[in-house]
């Protein structure tokens, strides 16, 4: 019986300059590009090209805030007080997704002031 051997190529790691890998990180961080695909017309690994960017972002200043713009909250009651013709106090606190009501007897009114304290605090 014949011994086959098979001769494999050694594979050996590439080495790229810091000029090559700024150049690749340059072109990552275009507004609109994928990562993928610079690393595709590279020929490079694209968790390599991710590692090189992630890498440049920590040796690089300290991120910034960057400004948001908010929606404006119209001016409404946070919560409102009435007492009704009964023995209750009535209390609507407005919501986004609608009002709270919570009706209370007015000799408990200082259970109830405990309550929205703990509630509102």
């Amino acid at each position: 019986m014949d011994s086959l051997s098979v001769i494999t190529p050694k594979r050996t790691r590439r080495r790229f300059s810091p000029e090559f890998k700024a150049s690749i990180v340059a072109q990552c961080r275009q507004p609109g590009v994928s990562v993928a695909r610079i690393a595709l017309d590279n020929e490079l690994n694209a968790n390599l090209v991710r590692r090189w960017v992630s890498q440049a972002g920590e040796e690089g200043a300290t991120p910034g805030f960057m400004p948001l713009s908010l929606p404006a909250i119209a001016a409404q009651p946070v919560r409102r007080a009435t007492a009704n013709t009964g023995n209750t106090i009535r209390i609507e606190i407005h919501r986004a997704g609608g009002a709270v009501v919570v009706e209370w007897p007015t000799e408990q009114a200082q259970e109830c002031a405990v309550l929205l304290r703990d509630l509102l605090g």
